[in-house]
């Protein structure tokens, strides 16, 4: 069911994607420090480094957090139930959605024999219709999102995990905010670097 349509994006709605395989702490151990300050002949790409650094760091600890959030049954539950629910909205959207799916789980292998043969012409009509089945997946996802109904039971949801996970680390909205300041001063030094 919730594997038949590619939900990384759904997924991404209700939480900060996070690398699950990042090193973290036990959440009995100091929360990550933030990183140090701009000192004098420090560059802006070293800043950049500690930046990433420690929003790694921070992510990795709040993905443990949501690991350990999603023990409880009645938080996985109503998550279980939200993704059911926006799935079938989704469907409701647009019935090719399946189908397409389906699709966009065939192109890997044959982008691997394009690959083989090397056929770049067949490579990059395969990258064109998979961003055009991500592109219909996400233009469907955020209608489906913008409904007052399914909105309001992801703000449920939403706060339901927040709870929870602020019984687990008391930290986390400040872990959140930080790492929120983070990913602004990381988009803004990458900004300056593109100028």
């Amino acid at each position: 069911m919730l594997g038949a349509i590619p939900w990384a994006v759904v997924a991404a709605a209700f939480i900060a994607v996070v690398p699950l395989d990042a090193q973290v702490r036990p959440m009995s151990a100091e929360v990550p420090a933030p990183a140090r300050a701009r000192t004098p002949g420090a560059s802006a790409a070293d800043m950049a480094r500690n930046w990433y650094g420690e929003l790694q760091r921070l992510s990795g600890h709040l993905a443990q957090v949501h690991e350990r959030a999603l023990q409880n049954p009645e938080l996985r539950r109503r998550r279980d139930a939200l993704m059911q629910g926006i799935q079938q909205a989704m469907d409701a959207a647009d019935p090719e959605l399946r189908t397409l799916a389906s699709r966009a789980r065939q192109i890997p292998a044959e982008v691997q024999t394009a690959q083989r043969r090397g056929d770049a012409p067949r490579l990059r009509s395969l990258d064109r219709e998979a961003a055009q089945i991500r592109a219909r997946f996400m233009n469907v996802e955020a209608g489906v999102m913008r409904q007052p109904a399914v909105a309001r039971q992801v703000r449920a949801y939403e706060e339901l995990l927040r709870r929870e996970m602020m019984r687990i680390e008391p930290l986390t909205e400040s872990l959140l905010a930080r790492s929120a300041d983070l990913q602004r001063l990381l988009q803004a030094a990458l900004g300056q670097q593109q100028d």
